[in-house]
């Protein structure tokens, strides 16, 4: 995988920087949200026609992916936004960190394909499924997690080389192909797990397709082991946390396996999916944000851009809990008759997607920083207040999952956001070098 040598300009407050950004929300908004709701669609299709029990397991098989995908990447992606940004600054070559990054990722997935294929089926048979759809969804897990892996270092190259137009295709093709993919099961009324699963492998392919490197495959260095090293020294003092956050995004609908019933796990996903349309501005981030932060050289202006940002990513979270708060009957309507009676549900799960969409991005910022010094206190913190919420939330509830979501949310990001303030004020504290 291999980059331009030419380097766009930085991003800065020339004239016409309005109408630049005019430009690039207009473009992220239009194909980005189309990319969302393709994705959105999808899900909502499996939620309205899946009989319960398979979309507890379409579920369950899903919070897997979201783990393994997660620790097969540990940050190492968000590091590329690193070490772009300093090859920027030195003139040097980053494709030899992305090249090193895809083998990490290669070899963490080759590590961990073993236990995913001995875990899964125990665990989905524990909640009563079947050996054969268990073992079939599980083969869905590995297949949509390989092709992922490829699909977003792929497109973060396109847009750290400020090819956005690229990206955003194999975005929308991929996310299109999982909607068509979806709309055929419904219409031919083949509503398993496992093949609901497979749909999103096969969308991620088709998008790892598209954003595929338009030359032919260089030449790797002869010794990437120097880049490896420097991203895993990079990423050292992240590791125990990121491990811990792996757990993060499934770790309601484990709760809900847990504690609960088949129908507790069916609930925090069918819910899960109106949180996903916060989760529409979240991609903003790494899509937009982040790769404008990355060229910027000048830390006044950095640290403008970047509390614009986040200003605007708060008030979207502001603005979506109100609308779910004044009619969640609209957004009840969109999942059907199993689930139309989650109002309480609805507006825990939508606050806690708002804390959780700031959180990202606040994290995202602090490690394309190298603000990571703090990383363990901040989990240490986070792992108290959880415990804490354990012992006390009735967890074999919908309503206690979600609540303990949303606490839990509302806990990270506070620990995240003083890191940023200690990065931006006293960066000596926090920098990890």
């Amino acid at each position: 995988m291999s980059i331009p040598r030419t380097l766009t300009p930085s991003v800065g407050e020339g004239a016409g920087w309005i109408s630049r950004w005019v430009r690039i929300l207009a473009a992220y908004f239009t194909a980005q949200t189309l990319t969302q709701l393709a994705g959105i669609a999808a899900g909502l299709l499996f939620v309205n026609f899946m009989p319960v029990r398979d979309f507890a397991l379409y579920t369950l098989a899903f919070s897997v992916v979201n783990f393994f995908n997660f620790v097969t990447d540990l940050g190492s992606t968000t590091s590329l936004v690193y070490f772009f940004h300093q090859s920027r600054k030195e003139g040097s070559d980053p494709g030899p960190y992305i090249r090193a990054v895809l083998s990490l990722r290669h070899a963490v997935f080759a590590a961990g394909v073993t236990g995913v294929l001995l875990a899964f089926p125990r665990l989905a048979e524990a909640k009563g499924f079947g050996l054969r759809e268990a073992l079939l969804a599980t083969a869905g897990i590995v297949l949509c997690v390989w092709f992922q892996i490829s699909q977003s270092l792929r497109v973060l190259v396109l847009r750290l080389t400020d090819r956005y137009g690229r990206s955003y295709r194999a975005e929308m093709a991929g996310g299109l192909t999982r909607l068509a993919l979806a709309a055929a099961l419904v219409a031919s009324a083949l509503l398993k797990s496992w093949l609901g699963v497979l749909s999103s492998a096969v969308g991620s392919a088709v998008a790892a397709f598209v954003a595929r490197p338009a030359a032919g495959r260089p030449e790797a260095p002869e010794d990437l082991r120097p880049y490896r090293r420097s991203v895993l020294r990079y990423l050292l003092p992240t590791l125990p946390s990121a491990l811990y956050f792996a757990v993060q995004a499934p770790l309601t609908v484990w709760l809900a396996a847990t504690f609960g019933a088949t129908r507790n796990i069916a609930e925090v996903g069918a819910l899960g999916r109106l949180g996903l349309l916060v989760g529409i501005f979240s991609t903003l981030s790494g899509v937009v944000f982040l790769p404008r932060l990355a060229r910027i050289a000048d830390d006044r202006l950095y640290r403008r851009r970047c509390l614009q940002f986040g200003a605007a990513l708060a008030a979207v979270a502001l603005a979506m809990s109100a609308a779910a708060a004044l009619a969640p009957g609209l957004f009840l309507l969109l999942l059907g008759k199993h689930y139309a009676g989650l109002r309480h549900e609805l507006l825990l799960v939508v606050a806690g997607a708002g804390f959780s969409l700031l959180d990202g991005y606040v994290v995202s910022v602090n490690l394309a920083r190298s603000w990571t010094r703090w990383q363990g206190l901040a989990v240490g913190s986070l792992i108290a207040v959880q415990a804490a919420l354990v012992a006390v939330l009735p967890l074999s509830t919908t309503a206690g999952v979600l609540t303990f979501n949303l606490l839990g949310s509302a806990a990270a990001l506070a620990g995240q956001l003083a890191i940023l303030t200690a990065g931006f004020t006293r960066p000596v504290w926090v920098y990890w070098k």
